[in-house]
């Protein structure tokens, strides 16, 4: 089975961007995108390492799952969004000086419209004007300004004069505004974007092996905990509100560097919608599919873990719903005091158990059924 590229993630974001209204309600949508990403995973089974706490038990024992916020991950750049501070900071201030005249003109030109005023200039007669009428520290230099818009305005125009100056002037200020809180903000902007995900998302991990031997030592606590088995398989025979989340479930790409996302994206949509009242920026699939794409990178050095990650909003409770438990498997050290406990929560379930066992000639594990299933 073929893993899912970075490109067939990409298409599969923007998809799911692109109908996300839909993905709440209309369940065939929500079955082909499941069974579509399904398809990149070995035998549709993927599995999680436990220890044997008492609260791990009694989630098993409910068919659920408990999901950690991503902020309590130790990886501090686990489910962050990559953005340079430095290089972000330079690409605003050129964005600024490419669209400051564009903004300034129009944010005029709405102050005036809503007093019933016509402006009788054009973005380019504009441009011209940022160019004659400023001096070279960006100053205004006011007899040039005069001189610039009475000559390219009509004769009724001149009527009203002064208080297109007076608009114009507002604007240049409530702009300068904007600019100056932005750039001294911008870092605490650019880090808050950069970490707030961590707040904002239920993660819960799991890999595509039950016999990964550093899984065992490391989340299993050395062989003493258990795996749970989850299949997909018959998904769509459950309740649509148990499964309908699940296309929110994707494999981690590991890469020793994420790229960057460009923030300057995210800045050029927020001053349209402010100036324009246009908020299309936000059903923008392929910027959203892109910053969620930011979320499903893991620096190489975890690629042992072979993960895929099922995220929700935090707005949700921690305890979800997770009926796909077809098999669990007990690490070789487990005490048999929890051995009979998962027997017995297995027996409720209706699942088999399995318990690693030793094989020396193999130089590995086998695993021996000692409980069955009842299904």
């Amino acid at each position: 089975m073929s893993k899912m590229t970075l490109k067939q993630k990409r298409e599969q974001l923007i998809k799911m961007c692109s109908v996300r209204e839909e993905l709440k309600t209309n369940e065939q949508l929500v079955q082909d995108v499941i069974k579509e990403r399904l398809n990149f995973i070995p035998h549709q089974k993927l599995y999680k390492f436990r220890t044997c706490s008492n609260q791990n038990l009694k989630t098993l024992e409910e068919n659920c799952i408990w999901m950690s916020l991503a902020s309590n991950f130790p990886d501090s750049f686990d489910n962050t969004i990559n953005i340079d501070p430095k290089e972000n900071i330079k690409e605003i201030e050129q964005w600024f000086k490419e669209n400051y005249s564009v903004f300034c003109f129009d944010l005029s030109k709405g102050l005036l419209e809503q007093r019933g005023i016509t402006v009788p200039y054009t973005h380019e007669d504009f441009k011209e004007y940022i160019e004659t009428c400023l001096d070279k520290n960006g100053n205004l230099i006011e007899e040039k300004e005069r001189e610039f818009l009475l000559s390219r305005a009509s004769p009724e125009d001149l009527e009203h004069a002064d208080e297109i100056f007076q608009q114009l002037k507002l604007a240049r200020s409530k702009f300068s505004e904007i600019e100056e809180s932005a750039f001294k903000n911008m870092s605490e902007v650019i880090e808050r974007t950069r970490m707030g995900m961590r707040e904002k998302a239920l993660v819960y991990c799991m890999t595509e092996r039950y016999d990964n031997h550093t899984l065992w030592e490391t989340y299993a606590k050395n062989y003493t905990g258990f795996c749970i088995e989850y299949c997909f398989r018959d998904f769509a025979n459950r309740d649509f509100q148990d499964y309908k989340n699940l296309v929110y479930m994707f494999p981690m790409t590991y890469r020793k560097k994420k790229p960057y996302f460009n923030m300057v994206l995210l800045m050029d949509g927020a001053f349209r919608q402010f100036i324009y009242k246009d908020d299309s920026w936000k059903r923008n699939s392929e910027l959203d599919a892109d910053l969620n794409l930011q979320l499903l990178y893991k620096n190489s050095d975890y690629d042992y873990e072979h993960e895929w990650r099922f995220s929700i909003n935090a707005d949700n409770a921690n305890k979800q719903p997770f009926p796909y438990i077809s098999a669990i498997y007990t690490g070789k050290d487990i005490t048999p005091r929890n051995l009979a406990r998962l027997i017995k929560i297995a027996e409720k379930l209706g699942v088999p158990v399995y318990k690693q066992e030793i094989n020396r000639s193999m130089n590995g594990y086998d695993y021996k059924i000692v409980k069955e299933s009842k299904k």
